[in-house]
């Protein structure tokens, strides 16, 4: 009887889970429908399938998207690259040495991490055209660069853990600071590092705020951007819209299931001791 009472339970759990799962999809089902009809099937049966299809709305989409990817692309590269490069750094130092200030600095760190971002939003602009740097990749690179703080923190908190053993023996073999972060201290948190880039790209691909402000120009348009851009130059074309809206997400589609493993390894990173 419990035997049977436990395997109803978990019927019951994967029921829920399959209908939480069809919710979640069904906006992205609905998006992949829709970016495959003319005017005339959007109107008459926006949520339903049509034939013909048309895929020629992706090709529309691609000529006005291709560039704006391609610079998402770019600046999330650059900028994730740079801002894990020093976080890391940063987090090592903050970890494994002792300095007059450390704390207090940590802490107002941690502070950053409570800020909201839009309040962050005048005074970066104002860096920003004060370097004459509008309307190029670079305000949205150095920007992005800057965000650290919350890679510092979980990548302070992994480093404590490591055993100090570590760093001993290195010492004694006479290894050097950064020898020590180069070879000990960065290979074991590849897993956390991993994971916080793809967070940040993530983050970086989908902020449209920042952008719609220092980026409106072509030249610099981001990928969210151009997709208010697109939907508003291009009516009546819904489904192109829609399109572009697919491949617009599809490069994040692609990152996440190729890293998963390394997403889910990073975020359980340290949670079991053995």
């Amino acid at each position: 009887m419990n035997r049977l009472r436990r395997h109803a339970g978990q019927w019951v759990i994967q029921l829920v889970l399959l209908m939480l799962a069809f919710i979640t999809f069904v906006p992205l089902v609905t998006l992949l429908s829709l970016s495959v009809k003319d005017i005339y099937q959007f109107n008459v049966a926006p949520m339903g399938i049509t034939f013909p299809m048309r895929f020629e709305n992706y090709a529309l989409a691609w000529k006005f998207m291709r560039d704006p990817i391609w610079h998402n692309i770019l600046i999330a590269t650059v900028a994730t690259l740079a801002s894990l490069s020093m976080a890391s750094i940063s987090a090592f130092v903050f970890a494994r040495f002792r300095f007059p200030g450390r704390d207090v600095l940590f802490f107002a760190i941690v502070i950053l991490l409570f800020i909201p971002n839009t309040v962050l939003l005048v005074p970066t602009y104002q860096l920003i055209i004060s370097f004459s740097l509008q309307n190029t990749l670079w305000a949205l690179i150095l920007p992005y660069c800057a965000l650290q703080a919350l890679a510092i923190v979980v990548l302070r908190t992994f480093f404590l853990e490591m055993p100090d053993e570590l760093f001993d023996a290195a010492i004694v073999d006479g290894a050097s600071v950064v020898q020590q972060f180069t070879a000990i201290a960065a290979p074991l948190a590849k897993p956390v590092i991993s994971a916080m880039a793809i967070f940040q790209v993530w983050q970086i691909w989908n902020d449209y705020a920042w952008p719609s402000l220092v980026a409106n120009a072509p030249q610099a348009r981001t990928a969210a951007l151009a997709l208010i851009v697109f939907n508003d130059f291009t009516m009546p074309e819904p489904g192109a819209g829609m399109a572009a809206g697919v491949l617009a997400a599809l490069p994040m589609l692609v990152l996440f299931f190729a890293t998963m493993r390394t997403f889910i390894a990073g975020l359980t990173a340290g949670a079991v001791k053995g």
